[in-house]
């Protein structure tokens, strides 16, 4: 019988547990092509997020030996429909694991290691008391717009303007004034079916084109963004939600819905290079946020951003497979995984 070692871990609400041993690692020059190969493959994926073991609401990370010799660890994000190629809050939950397990041992209190994400390198600073993680500050990956404030006509919304826009993956950014959804879990369902309409429409009329990654040419993600305002402190803050597919939300404020969020509003001249930004989930969690730097890659302005948020190990779990189970590969049944 085979097993596999999980811990169970949340970032600010959004479940991303960390498989730790009992999977062999997967084939590839690169953490990229690592990602690859599992999303063609599909065993360990379908095996880990399907039901019985997993479930629609449910992230799983796969930690790997680095291929860029710069890294400390690598990692692979499996989400219910995609392997993004960066996560902010599976890579908050990635740093905590293998910091509280002695994956890679506290010596410090403040912890400076580096990830490999498939999309590339995390720079990350942990502050941690004794043997726990208090904190994780994450510098993402380069983050620009791609269409900005385009029209694009939803099937039983009507015309919306929309920017498109990466932070880690691809994202299309709604202004909340235009849809009035209050976002708040009791209008989690209305919210997600006003966004997967949207990416869907986004997809067909605008589409995506990454400048680096030839291959990343869809949307997958939609942000719906309530107006920033000055808290008593004179911080910018906002709430905002992230629609996953298929029809799920972000618990966390995530961090590439943030990423592309700060992109879209240093283009606005409505956030400077290291002002701060609190970014606020449906659940009310926060990243603190800010861009500390601004770059140009083939001729794209980009921003990097720092996020910063905190991550909570819940358990672990051993997952076993019989060789006489009937459900290796899992099920999904459409009363809890929702039809795109």
């Amino acid at each position: 019988m085979k097993s596999i070692e999980l811990v169970s871990v949340n970032c600010c609400g959004e479940v991303g547990d960390v498989i730790i041993s009992g999977v062999e690692f997967p084939p590839g020059k690169t953490v990229f092509e690592q990602a690859e190969f599992i999303k063609k493959d599909k065993k360990l994926w379908n095996y880990v997020l399907n039901e019985p073991r997993g479930g629609v609401f449910k992230h799983v990370n796969l930690i790997v030996p680095p291929k860029d010799p710069a890294a400390d660890m690598g990692f692979i994000i499996m989400e219910p429909l995609d392997l993004p190629p960066m996560s902010g809050s599976n890579s908050i939950c990635v740093a905590t694991v293998l910091l509280e397990k002695g994956i890679i041992p506290i010596t410090n209190s403040t912890m400076k290691l580096t990830l490999e994400a498939p999309g590339g390198l995390i720079d990350i600073e942990a502050k941690c008391n004794e043997q726990k993680v208090e904190s994780i500050k994450i510098k993402n990956l380069p983050s620009f717009v791609v269409d900005f404030e385009k029209e694009i006509v939803v099937e039983g919304i009507g015309t919306l303007i929309v920017t498109t826009a990466y932070g880690g993956d691809c994202f299309v950014l709604v202004d909340n004034k235009n849809l009035g959804i209050e976002i708040n879990p009791d209008n989690a369902d209305q919210i997600v079916t006003a966004c997967s309409k949207i990416i869907k429409a986004a997809n067909e009329q605008l589409g995506f084109s990454h400048p680096l990654v030839p291959n990343m040419n869809s949307i997958s993600f939609c942000m719906l963004m309530n107006k920033s305002e000055l808290n008593s402190d004179g911080i910018k803050h906002a709430r905002n939600t992230v629609c996953i597919r298929p029809k799920k939300l972000d618990r966390s404020p995530c961090g590439t819905g943030t990423s592309a969020r700060l992109a879209y509003m240093h283009l606005k001249n409505e956030i400077k290079l290291n002002e701060k930004f609190i970014s606020q989930s449906i659940l009310d969690t926060t990243f603190e946020c800010e861009l500390v730097s601004k770059e140009e890659k083939n001729g794209t302005i980009c921003v990097v951003p720092e996020i910063k948020g905190q991550a909570w190990v819940t358990g672990e779990q051993k997952l076993y497979l019989d060789d006489n189970n009937p459900f290796p590969n899992g099920y999904r049944l459409t009363d809890t995984w929702p039809k795109e």
